[in-house]
Formats: C-alpha cells, structure tokens, sequence
C-alpha cells in the first residue's frame, strides 16, 4: 500500500526529532540556531509545517544532511492517464 504524505511527513519528523536528541540538542537551542520560537520547533516535530526548505534548515542546524532516494514500489507503477505522455 501506498505511503500517504501525511505518513511520510511524521516518519521524516520522528527521524529529525530522534537526531537532534542523540546530538545532544534541547528544543531551545535548536529555536536559536534556526532564529524561530520554540513552538515553531515543536510544531515541526509534530509534522506540522514541514516544508522541503524548513526539513533542510533543520537538517542544518543539527548538523546532518538531507538526503533523498526514491525506491520502486512493491505494488507496482502507476500509469499515465489518457492522453498524457509519459
């Protein structure tokens, strides 16, 4: 089955949350490092917010790198609508 956007979205925010804690980072000084508020720090590890550019400034300021890799899905390709080239 499919992974939803939403399920995508926590997965990448439980992962940043989990790093930021092994290096040793509070929420407090990740809010600085990124200059936002604390809430905002927590709204984006809730999965709240999250947009490619904010994912790469928090990859940033905890001191990893983004990186993305696309895999086939088990359930097989979609195909182009009608009409559509592909």
């Amino acid at each position: 089955m499919p992974q939803s956007p939403s399920a995508f979205a926590a997965r990448v925010t439980r992962a940043l949350a989990a790093l930021r804690k092994e290096r040793g980072i509070t929420v407090e000084v990740l809010a600085e490092r990124l200059g936002t508020a604390v809430q905002n720090v927590r709204r984006i590890e809730a999965g709240q917010n999250l947009t490619l550019g904010t994912l790469v400034r928090f990859a940033q300021a905890i001191g990893v790198t983004v990186e993305v890799v696309f895999k086939p899905d088990p359930s097989g390709p979609r195909t182009a609508g009608r009409g559509r080239k592909t």
